[in-house]
């Protein structure tokens, strides 16, 4: 693909005319000067309100965006006051490649729980995850959106690094209804439209990098393939989970958000039948079958119509869904977890004691500004 923007082949439009607000008749003037020849477009103040709604609510959009992120401005103060003395562990959450994700009460008021994902140094250095890291946790610390967990501390210290998030319950895999997948992938398509607007592409879509609130919303997690990049232009680095990895990416032409939500209709796919549509012995055999593409997979039959057309083209399956319930946290989830209190852990696996020696010490210092 070629990152260079493509010519743009609108000259600047030329008008003198005075422009009457219909509603107010306000007389407004407006005077600009074109240099050639030149074509005029226009478009209806219905047209025009319909596409991008009034100055009044874009308006209130912008309001409520600011509130969104002095919450989170607030609590940064507190948090960053933290450290690792001021918790205990309660129990293990999840194992990964590069270290765990620890359940941690905060001392000085029990009722508040966090996630405290612990990676080690040595490991992300001998990998080269350093700027996967840093990413990961730049993004998750400016994150603004009910729908992103985010990161509200991090702390270096000898042998590993800490992320401390808001502790939220596992998403469980599972064959929903069409209601109910319609709910999940609306949050997954909140938490995309925040993304994007920001330039951020996520890349690792699926089912274990959900996880729900108490209140039922679902959350996305896990940035360490997230990406900033400028608008209009595409990155090349091959990464994501097999099965749901975008057709650019594997032909190595060069990807950006439209391959989130490529992942976003393999998903849906997911959630409705209980595994995704393309899937082989091992991931070079999973490649060749989405390239063959989505046409080629045998849809089973509860699989909507409209679910069905939007896994394919990504079209109209949200039409009539209450979109301002579901940012105002008002639309009641299909599923509300059973949390008996905020140091519950039955919704998660059990997972042994870490019983690891500590890792040597790394000093490098890649992460001295954390």
């Amino acid at each position: 693909g070629d990152d260079s923007d493509s010519e743009n082949d609108w000259a600047d439009k030329s008008s003198e005319e005075e422009d009457i607000d219909d509603t107010e008749e306000d007389i407004r003037t407006a005077n600009v000067i074109a240099a050639e020849t030149v074509t005029c477009l226009v478009i209806d103040r219905d047209s025009f309100k319909h596409l991008i709604g009034g100055l009044e609510e874009v308006s209130s959009k912008g309001c409520e965006d600011a509130e969104v992120k002095a919450r989170y401005e607030a609590e940064n103060s507190f948090f960053s006051n933290l450290n690792l003395v001021d918790f205990n562990i309660i129990d293990t959450l999840g194992v990964g490649g590069f270290g765990r994700v620890e359940l941690v009460q905060l001392k000085s008021d029990e009722v508040k729980t966090f996630a405290m994902k612990i990676l080690k140094k040595r490991h992300i250095v001998d990998t080269r995850q350093q700027e996967h890291i840093r990413s990961e946790k730049l993004i998750m610390q400016e994150a603004h959106s009910d729908f992103i967990v985010r990161s509200v501390r991090c702390v270096p210290v000898k042998n590993v690094s800490y992320f401390k998030e808001v502790i939220v319950t596992s998403f469980s895999r599972g064959s929903f209804e069409d209601s109910t997948t319609r709910f999940y992938t609306a949050c997954v398509v909140e938490a995309f439209a925040y993304l994007h607007s920001k330039g951020i592409i996520y890349r690792d879509l699926k089912p274990e990098n959900l996880i729900l609130d108490h209140k039922g919303y679902a959350k996305l997690v896990d940035f360490g393939f997230a990406k900033k990049i400028e608008f209009g232009k595409k990155t090349w680095t091959f990464c994501g989970t097999p099965e749901y990895v975008a057709p650019e990416i594997i032909l190595n032409k060069g990807h950006d958000i439209s391959a989130d939500y490529w992942s976003l209709g393999i998903l849906m796919f997911e959630l409705l039948t209980g595994s995704p549509p393309f899937s082989g012995p091992d991931p070079m055999k999973t490649y060749n079958i989405i390239l063959r593409g989505i046409d080629m997979i045998e849809f089973p039959k509860k699989i909507t119509k409209n679910a069905a057309n939007l896994i394919k083209k990504l079209c109209r399956w949200f039409e009539g869904f209450n979109w301002e319930g579901l940012r105002k946290g008002t639309l009641t989830p299909p599923i509300i977890p059973n949390v008996i209190s905020p140091m519950d852990t039955s919704n998660f696996d059990n997972f042994p004691e870490d019983k690891e020696e500590p890792p040597p010490d790394d000093n490098s210092g890649w992460d001295n500004d954390f």
